[in-house]
């Protein structure tokens, strides 16, 4: 799937939002990153970095909803690694409580036990076309805002069949919410337009949430990519 026997794509469903957090790597060359680690991923994600025997390089994030950032500050201290996220998704990252609104400061502690300490220092920044190596395997970021002003997704073509990390760009069956701040109907058809209807129809699709799919299958089926075609 990822082009080599030792190349793995782990998916794991976790906390209250049943959020999906990915890890991949190779375990010849003994290297993984992460994708969006939230809420509950800490601990999972030491657990099977040492079961594979591999070593963390990076944490990559789609965007900057709690449900896909929330251990995200904890993981990155503990692994000396840097988290790539696109600056348009900065003040989410700043203060992640803004994707709910005009809530209080404090909001996170008090409704959800979280305490947010920010890594701002390990921040790097995502752009469109960026090419990054990533355990020896090639992504490509394609920028997708709609969701989020700075949503983006991860593209690996050297793979068979390619894959295709769409946070919440698209799903099974649906596409993301744009009704939250910030959130743009019109620039997430767009992306989705640019980004997703011209890729293979056997690229794999794993997304934020759901199951995993195919470009095909949702080029076929997916009521929001049909009202594009």
């Amino acid at each position: 799937m990822l082009g080599s026997q030792e190349r793995f794509l782990e998916m794991y469903e976790l906390g209250m939002w049943q959020a999906n957090c990915y890890i991949l790597g190779d375990r010849t060359l003994q290297r993984a990153v992460v994708v969006d680690p939230g809420q509950d991923a800490f601990q999972m994600v030491l657990e099977r970095l040492a079961a594979n025997d591999v070593t963390c390089e990076a944490i990559l994030l789609t965007h900057g909803h709690l449900d896909h950032v929330w251990s995200t500050p904890q993981l990155a201290e503990k692994l000396d690694v840097p988290v790539f996220l696109h600056p348009a998704d900065r003040w989410l990252w700043d203060d992640p409580a803004k994707a709910f609104g005009n809530f209080p400061p404090g909001v996170l502690e008090t409704q959800f036990g979280l305490t947010w300490h920010p890594t701002g220092d390990r921040l790097q920044d995502l752009r469109d076309g960026m090419r990054l190596t990533c355990a020896g395997m090639k992504v490509e970021v394609r920028h997708t805002p709609g969701h989020t002003p700075g949503s983006s997704v991860f593209l690996m073509r050297d793979g068979d069949p390619p894959v295709l990390l769409s946070g919440d760009l698209v799903f099974a069956g649906s596409v993301g919410r744009t009704d939250f701040p910030r959130g743009s109907f019109e620039e997430q058809n767009d992306s989705l337009r640019r980004v997703v209807l011209p890729l293979d129809d056997e690229t794999r699709v794993y997304s934020g949430h759901g199951p995993e799919t195919t470009v095909g299958v949702e080029r076929r089926t997916n009521p929001f990519l049909r009202a594009l075609i």
